[in-house]
């Protein structure tokens, strides 16, 4: 298409009509481009967690055991760094407790984790792949989308036979590492 906008500039045309036609083929491609095109930035850098599932961090999510329990997870922090060469590092900061039926949930230390592995990018899509740990069983890949500064991050938690969609709202934040 672009081919054919290029053979509609007439030959002889003064330079604010020749801006007018560049502005209206520029238009056009992004129309054809659907409007999605993001802009092809370096995505290498650190991400910060601002939202789970809509909430301001810290944020909980309560997940249902069994006979009434429920795990509470409770996200203080995440960081997201994805490097050169297609690796990244989470590291998150958490609480998490199983509270039981009839109990309120109590103070507990706060834990922190990591995982890495390795990202592909395409058009706009992530897929990140942790890496296996010793002895562990394999991760689940987790799926997300980048749109200029932000990474928006889909995943499930899974507590036996009972899931819980997450999505996690990262944004950019050149002070972390």
């Amino acid at each position: 298409m672009a081919v054919y906008l290029v053979f509609l500039i007439p030959i002889l045309t003064t330079a604010s009509e020749e801006t007018q036609l560049l502005k209206i083929a520029a238009l056009g491609l992004l129309v054809l481009c659907g409007g999605n095109a993001a802009p092809l930035l370096p995505i290498e850098g650190s991400y910060v967690a601002r939202t789970l599932n809509g909430r301001a961090l810290p944020a909980e999510l309560r997940i249902p055991a069994t006979a009434g329990d429920f795990r509470l997870f409770r996200l203080e922090q995440g960081v997201l760094r994805l490097s050169a060469g297609g690796r990244f590092t989470l590291y998150f900061r958490y609480y998490h407790q199983l509270v039981r039926r009839g109990t309120r949930p109590v103070v507990t230390p706060v834990l922190s984790d990591s995982e890495t592995g390795t990202y592909k990018l395409e058009m706009g899509r992530m897929i990140m792949t942790p890496s296996k740990k010793k002895g562990a069983r394999s991760r689940p890949t987790i799926a997300a989308t980048i749109s200029g500064e932000e990474i928006m991050a889909f995943y499930l938690l899974q507590n036996g036979s009972t899931q819980e969609r997450v999505t996690l709202v990262l944004r950019r934040d050149a002070s972390y590492w």
